[in-house]
């Protein structure tokens, strides 16, 4: 196996059910598992059976000493993966319905890594890309910055340091996550700072559907 990441549900219940009928607490099956630490992987072991994602190498020590039947260990995966492609094709029609929506175009800088700010394109700019384009690239040259222009929720153009060397990209459900915001450590809300220094956060990209 990989050193991937799987989240499970028909999986992490057989695995669970197994433990179970042998008697074992989960701290218990970790050290079973010779984990250094048998608190630390019982709680991952309790999380995956809970719907947590748990990494390949966890998952096939489990698998290595709960032995589950081969065929039930296969019709577990099955579900699992006809489940996946469900929900995958779930997000992205919500997505594309998501990107076709219209917007006000809009800059993000990258002042520092980690830190980045929007700016809304003036509607003198805004009738077309090239214009601001060009409008986003001298913002940036201001601050010295990195950043992307939000054209449409398809259509952005990266710059270089000081809005230099522009690039069209088209945005994809594949490449959705290509963006940024910032988190604060342990939250899952992401927002950006306005250009008064507010806070922001919903639209430009930041409500987009997982």
């Amino acid at each position: 196996m990989s050193t991937g990441v799987r989240s499970s549900s028909h999986l992490s219940r057989l695995l669970a059910t197994l433990r179970l009928q042998r008697g074992l607490r989960p701290a218990q099956l970790a050290a079973r598992l010779r984990a250094s630490n048998v608190s630390k992987v019982g709680s991952v072991i309790r999380a995956f059976e809970l719907g947590e994602p748990i990494s390949d190498y966890w998952l096939e020590k489990l698998i290595t000493e709960l032995q589950p039947d081969p065929t039930d260990l296969r019709r577990c995966l099955e579900l699992d993966q006809a489940e996946a492609l469900e929900q995958l094709e779930r997000e992205r029609v919500a997505w594309e319905t998501w990107a076709d929506e219209p917007i006000e175009p809009f800059l993000t800088i990258r002042y520092m890594p980690a830190v980045y700010g929007l700016r809304e394109v003036p509607r003198a700019f805004c009738n077309r890309r090239e214009l601001a384009e060009d409008w986003a690239a001298d913002e940036l040259k201001r601050f010295g910055a990195k950043g992307f222009l939000s054209w449409t929720r398809r259509e952005r153009t990266w710059y270089d340091q000081r809005g230099l060397n522009p690039d069209r990209r088209h945005v994809t459900f594949e490449g959705r996550t290509a963006g940024a915001w910032m988190q604060v450590s342990g939250s899952q809300q992401k927002f950006l700072l306005g250009s008064s220094g507010e806070l922001i956060t919903s639209s430009c990209g930041l409500d987009q559907p997982c």
